[in-house]
């Protein structure tokens, strides 16, 4: 039976997943409450914004891709590789998206709503120990990312201006996302086999196809690219937010703000 549980990473195009799974993944989010000693009423908290979310575990990173628990057989990379795009992370100050993808044994996505998440590595350690050689352990924390980039106001008028006129403001971001890429969160325009439900099969198969889609108009929420067993990589949900199914990505036309 295939792991169809696994650990995403990517940056700058590039797709990588965790050779070996972890035997805990922990996820942590706090309130940065405040305590206050009210006369009278004795101690009370203030409720304030949540902190950043949390994400840690410690791993292995073999040397070798004939043990049989690694997941990336066909893709095998030594240690020094993660290490590096890891390491990288840090040292360049960018976040990476974290991908935490979930399936049950026949095939069902959970926790859909987990989709891509932008994080900095904050905290990475590896050794080594006894005398396995070649192999790594690590130890690894990443912190939710939130984009701060200041936005950029531009005013937009036709013929003069008066002080009755009211002038349209557009806010845009100075962060760039290549026209057409499919990415979480992007709406695009599908037509074809829709597999509801289902993602990769056991043997790396589509699930029996559920319906034919025909220009429908929805959102990616989760997008699956490393994985070679998964042929329908594109989860699609409706204008509601609700889930629709898998497709493949030639599938998928990205709509941009004009709608085409």
């Amino acid at each position: 039976m295939a792991n169809n549980y696994g650990l995403f990473f990517a940056r700058d195009g590039l797709v990588i997943r965790m050779p070996v799974n972890p035997e805990k993944n922990d996820t942590k989010k706090d309130n940065e409450n405040d305590d206050y000693n009210v006369l009278s009423l004795g101690p009370i908290v203030v409720p304030r914004l949540p902190a950043l979310k949390k994400f840690s575990w410690e791993g292995l990173l073999p040397g070798r891709p004939n043990d049989p628990w690694v997941l990336t057989k066909n893709e095998f990379r030594e240690p020094e590789f993660y290490i590096q795009f890891l390491e990288s992370a840090m040292d360049d100050r960018v976040p990476i998206v974290y991908t935490p993808v979930r399936y049950y044994e026949d095939g069902t996505p959970y926790m859909t709503s987990e989709t891509g998440m932008e994080v900095l590595v904050t905290s990475f350690e590896y050794w080594e120990q006894g005398a396995e050689t070649g192999d790594f352990y690590y130890s690894l924390e990443l912190t939710e990312y939130k984009d701060y980039t200041p936005r950029i106001l531009q005013t937009q008028s036709g013929g003069t201006i008066t002080n009755a006129d009211a002038q349209t403001a557009t806010v845009t971001r100075t962060r760039q996302i290549p026209q057409g890429k499919l990415y979480a969160g992007v709406t695009v325009k599908v037509t074809g086999t829709c597999h509801g439900g289902n993602g990769p099969g056991e043997n790396g198969e589509g699930e029996p196809p559920t319906t034919q889609l025909s220009g429908l108009y929805g959102t990616v929420g989760r997008l699956v690219t490393a994985d070679p067993l998964t042929p329908y990589p594109v989860m699609i949900r409706d204008s509601y937010g609700n889930f629709v199914g898998w497709v493949k990505e030639e599938d998928c036309q990205v709509v941009n703000q004009n709608g085409i």
